[in-house]
């Protein structure tokens, strides 16, 4: 590595994440001497709740972790921040996976065994288009046009006081099998229920009902899950840990409850369940109902309705009869939120 370039390792910070402690150690000795300031993480998951007090130069990763993997890791990271360098690591040799691998935007690849110069080089590499974004953006800036999102930033808004990236919530949404926008389709559904709820249930929190709609998938982004209950409570535990208000991790937790004790976590019944968490699962049943009906081929325009009334025939075993009756208050805002969401071709499959 070149002096310049090893004078300015100094202050970059480079991410290692191996679940193999005895390569850790190793790797990160060798970066160490060579100037870097280096961090450990042994899952992709440790990474993504330390994600928004952290941030690292270069992540260097290893494909084979435990839950998420590398790959998966990449993904999110540069779903989050689109010029984050990444060099990815692996003792796989399928040129597939490395094909998949530079296709979804990493600036390195290496096979293991590798010689600690080809690590220099990968590193080397991903600063040299690190500090070529630095310099636009800088360029950018001092031509007065800033505002989009750089090297770690985010051109829209985020939730939760900064602390839920938008591009995280998209995937997820893209992972719920509802399509896109299906977090803000089920925060419109929900707005609707809670006004036509107003007069009988006063005093719900639409800010929070809009952060746990919009939220309610994110347990997708750490894989696969036995069933929709767990779901939830890997989503609940995402928001916990970034500190989301807990009204909002409440209803995102105890969506799957049933008004009869038959659903979970935890076996809540009746008025037991949190009235947010009741809001929101007829919301997102409503959303997934009428998705699954227009790409079966019905029409786009009675599938919202449908949705509302089979969610409607719940009442007394999956739903309360308040839910129930602010369905039925909320059918013709329902129905003028699909249509709309069609208008902007935020749906999916047939209907948008």
């Amino acid at each position: 590595m070149a002096a310049a370039t090893q004078a300015g390792a100094q202050r970059r910070r480079i991410l290692l994440v191996d679940d193999d402690p005895a390569v850790r150690v190793v790797i990160a000795q060798h970066l160490r001497r060579r100037g870097y300031e280096v961090m450990q993480a042994e899952s992709a998951e440790e990474v993504l709740l330390r994600a928004n007090r952290e941030s690292y130069d270069v992540v260097v990763t290893d494909v084979h972790l435990p839950g998420l993997s590398g790959v998966d890791l990449a993904h999110l990271l540069l779903a989050r921040s689109p010029l984050q360098p990444i060099v990815v690591i692996t003792g796989d040799s399928d040129e597939a996976l490395a094909r998949a691998v530079l296709r979804n935007g990493p600036v390195g690849y290496l096979l293991k065994p590798f010689e600690f110069f080809e690590l220099d080089a990968a590193i080397g590499q991903a600063l040299t288009r690190l500090e070529l974004a630095e310099t636009t953006q800088a360029l950018t800036r001092g031509a007065g046009l800033s505002g989009a999102a750089g090297v770690g930033g985010r051109g829209d808004r985020d939730l939760g006081g900064g602390l839920i990236a938008p591009a995280w919530l998209r995937l997820a949404d893209e992972r719920s099998g509802a399509g896109p926008e299906h977090g803000f389709r089920v925060a419109q559904v929900g707005g609707a229920l809670l006004s036509a709820l107003s007069a009988s249930l006063p005093g719900l929190d639409r800010s929070k009902l809009e952060m746990a709609a919009r939220a309610h998938e994110v347990g997708r982004l750490w894989g696969p899950a036995a069933d929709r209950t767990e779901l939830a409570e890997q989503g609940a535990r995402f928001l916990v840990e970034l500190g989301i208000e807990v009204e909002v991790v409440q209803a995102v937790r105890h969506m799957h409850e049933r008004w009869d004790g038959r659903g979970g976590p935890d076996g809540l019944s009746g008025d037991a369940i949190p009235l947010l968490a009741q809001v929101l699962a007829a919301a997102d049943a409503v959303d997934h109902l009428a998705v699954a009906l227009a790409d079966a081929g019905g029409d786009p325009e009675s599938a919202p309705l449908s949705a509302v009334d089979r969610v409607r025939a719940g009442e007394g075993t999956v739903l309360g009869p308040a839910i129930a009756a602010g369905l039925a208050g909320a059918r013709s805002a329902i129905a003028a939120i699909w249509t709309l969401a069609r208008w902007s071709g935020s749906g999916r499959g047939t209907w948008s």
